[in-house]
């Protein structure tokens, strides 16, 4: 495991200044293998955001080593935290050669780990072709919050009636963390840890796992600037439990849901029409390759009128 926690940051290092002091000497990979370039961890070509990609990367990576993780959760958790921060966005091509030549493992782990990304639907398996990040288009993000909708309500209903003083009394810390958190990761991590809770005291456990799972696909559509923290959802939301009406609480949290799906759809519609703009072609750049067509018509004519004079 000393192998694995060391090697993890290898990952991303790219050059040796942009890492802590290697605690032992004896082995220090960064020697021989300083200049290393991101795509080792996707197979793709470097880009322009490579340098603060690598950055977020080295710090997911050491805050996963530091917690002494076996090799398949290290690669797991570094994974996870990765794809829902975007240091590895969708469609990013993820070769398990490459990735356990860079935790310094088997691919058996990789692979394990792969596998449960696969399932939270974060990664997506092809044949012949391997995994890559998933994408979500809207009608994806549409269908997670319907199920979302009818799950979380009916797991609201369930808890509220089952919540004893002390439940409510957890409820209400985990709350406050939620509500003080600063705007971000560590928001989303509060409010991650107040809703599984919750849903926890339900005593189903599949039913938990099932919301978990939902909850995870669509993580990183909540980092997105249009879906800031909404804290007058959460308090109303929150309001209802505490005065026991389950019902009230679960209108709210489905209503809140119905208005995130939509914003998100139009968010992603918006980021389409963008992208497409961004491919379409200046009038500069059109004028330019209709004159370098012309200058080349013209070139040819006057070879054929050089051909037929000198015949």
């Amino acid at each position: 495991m000393a192998r694995a926690e060391t090697s993890c940051v290898r990952i991303v290092s790219v050059r040796r200044d942009s890492v802590e002091p290697w605690p032992h000497r004896a082995y220090n990979p960064l020697r021989e293998r300083q200049g290393r370039k991101l795509e080792r961890m996707s197979g793709s070509e470097a880009n322009g955001h490579d340098a603060n990609v690598k950055r977020r990367l080295d710090r997911i990576i050491a805050d996963a080593a530091a917690s002494k993780l076996t090799a398949q959760d290290l690669v797991l958790t570094s994974m996870r935290e990765a794809i829902l921060t975007a240091a590895l966005p969708p469609r990013t091509r993820l070769r398990q050669e490459k990735l356990a030549e860079m935790f310094g493992t088997s691919r058996i782990p990789v692979r394990e780990a792969l596998r449960a990304l696969e399932y939270e639907g974060l990664v997506t398996s092809l044949p012949y072709r391997g995994f890559t990040v998933t994408e979500l288009d809207a009608d994806d993000i549409e269908e997670v919050y319907d199920l979302r909708i009818l799950l979380e309500s009916h797991a609201v209903r369930l808890a509220v009636p089952l919540m004893t003083d002390e439940d409510l009394r957890m409820l209400e810390e985990l709350f406050a963390e939620m509500r003080d958190a600063q705007p971000g990761d560590a928001q989303l991590a509060a409010r991650e840890r107040f809703y599984i809770k919750l849903y926890s005291m339900t005593g189903r456990h599949r039913l938990v796992n099932l919301i978990s799972r939902l909850r995870q696909e669509v993580a990183r559509s909540l980092r997105w600037p249009t879906l800031q923290h909404a804290p007058e959802h959460h308090e109303r939301f929150f309001e209802a439990i505490r005065a026991g009406d389950a019902d009230r609480a679960a209108s709210q949290l489905a209503s809140h849901y119905r208005r995130v799906a939509i914003l998100i759809r139009r968010y992603l519609r918006d980021a389409s029409l963008t992208e497409r703009a961004a491919r379409r072609p200046t009038a500069a750049q059109t004028i330019g390759a209709r004159t370098r067509r012309s200058a080349r018509s013209a070139t040819r004519r006057r070879r054929r009128g050089g051909h037929a004079a000198g015949g």
